[in-house]
This record gives C-alpha cells, sequence and structure tokens, in this order.
C-alpha cells in the first residue's frame, strides 16, 4: 500500500467532520476553525405576493473561521 493521495486525506478529513457532527459533537479544527451543528427553530414566512408558509424547524452546520 502506498502513501495516501490527497483526494484520501481530504475524504478521511470529510469522514471524520461528519461523524462527529452527526455524533452531536462540535468539532475544532487549529488554524482552520470550528464546525458545529445549530438548531434553527420552525419559522413563519410571509412574502408580499404569497401566501404565508412555515419553514419547518431543522439542524445546519456551522463553520467559524479561527482569527
Amino acid at each position: 500500500m502506498g502513501s495516501p493521495t490527497a483526494d484520501d486525506v481530504i475524504q478521511a478529513f470529510v469522514q471524520i467532520v461528519r461523524d462527529e457532527l452527526v455524533a452531536g459533537e462540535s468539532l475544532h479544527v487549529p488554524g482552520l476553525g470550528t464546525f458545529a451543528v445549530e438548531h434553527r427553530p420552525s419559522e413563519t414566512i410571509d412574502p408580499d405576493d404569497g401566501p404565508v408558509r412555515m419553514r419547518p424547524p431543522r439542524d445546519v452546520v456551522t463553520f467559524q473561521p479561527d482569527d
């Protein structure tokens, strides 16, 4: 088995980030930033030119870069 390719390293990184976020954990990568999941509650959307709609609650991935 040879050295890992850049694609192998990226895929491993993505898998680690995904696993941590699915487990409900945030992940800080020094020199890069912090990945986390935030819960967004449901909200009402009331456009001027259409019917009122309800956006369901959801979880979104956030990223805060290091300074």
